[in-house]
C-alpha cells in the first residue's frame, strides 16, 4: 500500500495538478478543464507542416533504427517448441470477437440500443483470444495470475488520466453518443479498463518468440539510468512541461505521452525502487521493445476497430495531421511507443514485487 501511495498516487496527483496550475498562473479560466462529462475540446491547431512532418519522421526513424537492425540481424536458435492445445475459452472468445466486430461495424435495428457499447465486449474477447494464443505457445498465460485482474480497475484510472490531459491539448474527441454524466462515467470506465490488460497480454505473446525474448538483450548499457541525478532531472523536466502543457498545446502535445512516464520513473528512481526499465542499465532492452511494440500492436487494433464503430474518436494533431491510417495520422502511431512504456511501468508495479 505504501508503494502504491508514493509511487502511483503522489506522481498521479502532480500529473493532474500541474497542467491546471499552469493555466491558473497564466490567468486563464480553469473551470472548463474540470467539466464533466467532458465536452469536445475546441483548440485551433497549427496546420500541416511538411518541414515539421519530415523532421519528426526522421527523428522517429533514427530512434527506431538500432532496434530494427537488431531484429533483422537476429538468428533464432530454432529450438523445438512444445505444442499446447488452444484452450476452449479461447475458442469461445474467438467467436465472440468475430460477432462483436461485425456488430460494431454494422447497423441493425434490433441491435441499435446496444450499438454504442461494443468496445468493452470486443476488447475483452480480444484479450481472451491473445491469452489463448500465449497459452498455446507456452502452456501458461497472464490470465493465470490473479493479479492480472487487478489491471482492469487500475487501467480505468490510468486512462482517465490521459482523458484529463487531453483537455489541455485537444488531440482527440468522441462522437456518436451522448450520455448523462454518471452514465458516461460508468460506460467510459468500463471501456478504459481494458487498456492495460490488452497491452500486457500482447507483451506476453511477443515474449513467447525468441526474437523478442533474446534478441534485444545486448544493447548499449545505460548504467547511470537509476542515479538520483537522473531521477531528479526527470521530475523537474516532466513537471515543467506539464505546467506549460495547456499554454503551448501545439508545441508540447507529444509530452502527453512522455511526461507522465518521466514523472513516475523519477519517483521510482529517487525511491531506490526497481522498475520495468531497470534492465536497461545492463543493456537489456527487452522490456522497452516488448512494451513499446505491444502498445503499437494494440494501437493498430484500437484504430481499426474504431474506424466504423458508432461511438468513436477522431483526431486533431498539429503539424502532422496527414497520411491517415484509419483515423490516426501516420506519425501519431509513434505515440504508442512511449505509451507502452508507461503501461509497462504501471503493470510492473501491480504485478511484480519491487525490491530495493
Amino acid at each position: 500500500m505504501k508503494l502504491f501511495l508514493i509511487h502511483i498516487c503522489l506522481p498521479g496527483m502532480l500529473i493532474l495538478a500541474l497542467p491546471l496550475a499552469g493555466m491558473i498562473l497564466a490567468g486563464n479560466s480553469w473551470a472548463g478543464y474540470l467539466a464533466f462529462p467532458p465536452k469536445p475540446v475546441v483548440i485551433s491547431h497549427a496546420p500541416f507542416s511538411p518541414l515539421v512532418f519530415t523532421i519528426t519522421a526522421l527523428f522517429i526513424l533514427s530512434v527506431l533504427y538500432p532496434f530494427v537492425k537488431k531484429a533483422l540481424d537476429f538468428e533464432s536458435p530454432g529450438r523445438k517448441r512444445l505444442n499446447y492445445p488452444f484452450p476452449g475459452w479461447g475458442t469461445g472468445a474467438s467467436a465472440g470477437l468475430v460477432l462483436f466486430w461485425i456488430l460494431a461495424w454494422t447497423r441493425r435495428d434490433w441491435f441499435s440500443p446496444f450499438q454504442a457499447h461494443t468496445f468493452f465486449p470486443l476488447w475483452f474477447c480480444l484479450i481472451l483470444v491473445i491469452n489463448g494464443m500465449v497459452y498455446k505457445r507456452q502452456g501458461t498465460c497472464p490470465l493465470e495470475n490473479l493479479k492480472f485482474f487487478v489491471l482492469f480497475p487500475v487501467s480505468a484510472l490510468f486512462w482517465w488520466t490521459f482523458e484529463y490531459l487531453n483537455r489541455f491539448v485537444g488531440n482527440w474527441s468522441y462522437t456518436g453518443s451522448q450520455y448523462a454524466a454518471f452514465q458516461y462515467f460508468l460506460l467510459a470506465t468500463l471501456s478504459f479498463s481494458t487498456v492495460l490488460p490488452a497491452v500486457e497480454s500482447v507483451r506476453a505473446y511477443l515474449l513467447s518468440f525468441d526474437l523478442f525474448k533474446r534478441g534485444f538483450r545486448k544493447g548499449l548499457p545505460l548504467k547511470s539510468l537509476d542515479s538520483p541525478a537522473i531521477g531528479l532531472c526527470l521530475l523537474v523536466l516532466s513537471g515543467s512541461v506539464l505546467i506549460f502543457l495547456g499554454i503551448f498545446p501545439d508545441l508540447l502535445f507529444p509530452f502527453v505521452w512522455i511526461s507522465p512516464l518521466g514523472m513516475i520513473l523519477g519517483f521510482l528512481i529517487l525511491g531506490g525502487r526497481t522498475h520495468v526499465l531497470t534492465p536497461v542499465r545492463s543493456g537489456d532492452f527487452t522490456p522497452v521493445v516488448a512494451y513499446g511494440l505491444a502498445a503499437l500492436v494494440c494501437g493498430g487494433f484500437w484504430e481499426m476497430f474504431n474506424m466504423y464503430s458508432l461511438a468513436r474518436w477522431e483526431y486533431s494533431v498539429p503539424f502532422v495531421q496527414a497520411f491517415h491510417l484509419f483515423e490516426m495520422p501516420l506519425l501519431g502511431y509513434a505515440g504508442y511507443l512511449p505509451f507502452g512504456l508507461e503501461c509497462g511501468v504501471i503493470i510492473h508495479i501491480i504485478l511484480e514485487k519491487n525490491e530495493t
